[in-house]
């Protein structure tokens, strides 16, 4: 079921991802008041904030182009599930006081990781 899915779970996924990205990228002011909670950010926050959408949509367009080439499918998927992991445990365990934009971005990252890696070991 999940294999025959899997196209249109990364294609949208991807854009997800790709669109948080953008928004980070072109919005850090936005992103850093209702992700974090900054009223004033510090142009350095805003670099970091800035470079992280650039990575962020980066690897959303690498998911939504192993949608359509599977050849490249298992390497993004494993890099893309680590990387969502990594949010989520930031979020619930790391020293950032947490917001509700940001419990909803981990949440949506950890059910996109879970298909991932539920992809990855099937059979």
């Amino acid at each position: 079921m999940l294999a025959s899915s899997i196209g249109w779970i990364l294609a949208v996924s991807g854009v997800v991802t790709s669109g948080g990205g953008l928004v980070a990228l072109l919005f850090p002011n936005l992103f850093l008041r209702l992700g974090l909670g900054v009223e004033t950010p510090t142009s350095s926050a805003v670099f970091f904030v800035r470079h992280w959408g650039v990575l962020i949509f980066a690897v959303g367009a690498l998911i939504v182009y192993s949608a359509c080439t599977p050849v490249i499918r298992t390497p993004v998927l494993i890099a893309a599930a680590i990387e969502k992991f990594a949010m989520g445990l930031l979020v619930f365990f790391g020293p950032v006081k947490r917001t509700s934009a940001m419990t909803a971005i981990a949440i949506v990252d950890g059910v996109f990781a879970i298909l991932y890696v539920a992809f990855l070991v099937s059979p």
